[in-house]
Formats: C-alpha cells, structure tokens, sequence
C-alpha cells in the first residue's frame, strides 16, 4: 500500500482498503458508503483491475465455508477452487472471488467470535499473524490425524 497506508496499530479490513478511485477533474467523487463490506472487491475489481464481474445473488450450496486469518495485518481469505486470496470485512462475513474463472457465489467465512481480540492478539506480534484456532491450514496447531514432524531427519543418504 502507497501513500494511503493504514498504520501499523490497525488490522486492514475489506471497508478499509477496497476505497473508490479519487475523482476525476471536475466530477464528483464515487461514493461506497452504502455498498456491503463484501462486495467492495467487485467494485475495486471493476475501477482498479477493469474487471466488470457480477455481484453473486446466492450462496454456494452446501459449501462448509472458508476460514478468515490475519496475514501481515489484513483479513484474509483464500479461494477454495483457484487458491487467491483477497482481503475480507469481518462486519459482512461473506466471501467472493473475483478471479474470472472462478465467480462461483458467496461462501461464508469462518470467523473468530471475538474479532477485536484476535486483532489485539495478533497486532502484538511483530508481522501481525493470527489464525483460527480450528483453521486446518494453520501452522501452530497440531490436529489429530496428522504425522508428527521429525524432529531430526538425520543425514541425507546418497542416492544411486
């Protein structure tokens, strides 16, 4: 982020960063205010990536949902079916991707129950990092099921 970056006290949130483009010459500024904090990206999406996408009017059937993270102080989501991540509003808990081969609808997100306190929580740490306690991706816990990382693999045998 350039010239309008948030500081460093301050967990970026899809109302925050997805902001109308300044106005042109003589024309009056786009006003946002109105518009769901998840459906900012498709608006940011059309003015800054010429992306004319439609808003999706339903949910994905069936779809677990995706879970949100801090990730060097943005929310964040990931695509499920094309892996990009865009940030995310914890006050709209939906999730879209504007990616041109995805556009599958809205997926709900899986969010903390207290958001301020893992943004305090993560805003205590030097890069800002926090994960959902039962995220399968998350890196600092350790979930049934799954091997155990050797702690020493030991000398690599040569190979024939």
């Amino acid at each position: 982020m350039a010239a309008t970056a948030l500081p460093a006290t301050t967990i970026v949130r899809a109302e925050t960063y997805y902001l109308p483009p300044p106005p042109r010459r003589g024309q009056p500024a786009q006003d946002w205010s109105q518009v769901p904090g998840a459906e900012l990206i498709y608006r940011w999406a059309e003015t800054r990536l010429n992306r004319r996408l439609p808003v999706p009017t339903g949910a994905v059937p069936d779809h677990p949902g995706l879970y949100a993270r801090i990730d060097d102080g943005r929310w964040l989501a990931e695509c499920d079916a094309c892996g990009s991540a865009w940030i995310v509003s914890v006050l709209d808990p939906r999730f879209g991707c504007v990616e041109t081969t995805c556009q599958q609808g809205w997926v709900p997100l899986i969010l903390p129950e207290d958001t301020d306190a893992a943004e305090a929580e993560a805003l205590a740490l030097a890069r800002r990092f926090w994960w959902h306690p039962l995220d399968p991706r998350n890196p600092n816990v350790e979930f049934p099921g799954e091997p155990a990382p050797d702690p020493d693999p030991g000398p690599e045998e040569p190979q024939p």
